[in-house]
């Protein structure tokens, strides 16, 4: 009885941790960001805002977790760890936010859209450019390595987050940022997946114990590889045997929702059968 009772106390420990990472986080958010948050979501009832911010906080809860599953060292000094890797790790989120506006989108002004058109394409596009952000730090600041490990492959992270959304453009036979500019939500929909999907491919490589830089090095690079390759060719097999009749390109174009989340929920669980497969 004591042992249990023991482990209560712990894991309630780690839970009043987690509720105060997540009003430090909305702090945080409110603190960066030029809008008020209340008054969006209350007054003007904003899906955009709600959507991006939902995506934020789970980005957050990413990071705690990972943070969470590292070696124990001892209660109290687990708590003052989980609490500074956590606040880091919100840090480099709001950097990856600036980043990610910058160089994904670079033609284009996602708080113009969030707040004064209330896009929901562009809600999902920032909610997804948040987990995908957040699986990288969560896999950065995992394991035993270094702050300086940890920052570096974040950086790398971060770099192929921006590569892969030029490649996605390339592959593709609609202009992504002229079809989020529409509010073509399907657009915003399959991007979505698609840098949720190469976070979670991104996050295997990042994660875990470091041992030396070059085999990290070698690792990150071979799990990049097969990012790059996969996700493509999976979205051209989507294309082909799955719906054979259809134009994938063509009907997210056209805004078809229904086709964009069956893309997106395939994707997804491709990143995440090639998580567990390696």
């Amino acid at each position: 009885m004591e042992v249990y009772l023991n482990d209560y106390l712990v894991n309630s420990s780690f839970l009043v941790l987690f509720l105060f990472t997540v009003f430090s986080a909305k702090w945080v958010y409110n603190f960066t960001t030029p809008y008020c948050t209340f008054s969006q979501l209350i007054e003007q009832k904003n899906r955009s805002l709600a959507v991006s911010i939902s995506g934020y906080l789970l980005a957050v809860t990413i990071i705690y977790l990972s943070v969470l599953s590292g070696p124990s060292t001892g209660l109290v000094t687990d708590l003052i760890n989980v609490a500074i890797y956590s606040l880091c790790g919100m840090s480099l989120l709001v950097l990856s936010r600036v980043i990610n506006d910058k160089f994904l989108l670079p033609t284009f002004c996602n708080t113009k859209h969030l707040i004064e058109k209330q896009n929901l394409a562009t809600g999902f596009v920032q909610a997804a450019s948040y987990i995908s952000s957040g699986l990288l730090i969560g896999g950065a600041l995992s394991g035993e390595g270094s702050w300086s490990s940890a920052l570096v492959f974040y950086a790398l992270g971060q770099c192929l987050l921006v590569v892969f959304a030029k490649l996605y453009d390339i592959i593709t036979q609609f202009d992504l940022q002229s079809e989020l500019k529409n509010q073509n939500l399907a657009a915003g929909i399959s991007f979505s997946a698609t840098l949720i999907a190469l976070g979670i491919i991104l996050f295997h490589a990042i994660a875990g114990e470091f041992v030396s830089w070059q085999q990290s090095l070698t690792l990150f690079a071979i799990d990049s590889v097969i990012a790059f390759l996969c996700l493509p060719i999976f979205r051209l097999a989507f294309d082909k045997l799955l719906l054979p009749s259809i134009s994938l390109d063509k009907v997210i174009a056209e805004n078809n929702v229904a086709v964009a989340l069956i893309e997106g929920a395939m994707v997804i669980g491709i990143a995440l059968a090639i998580l567990i497969a390696l």
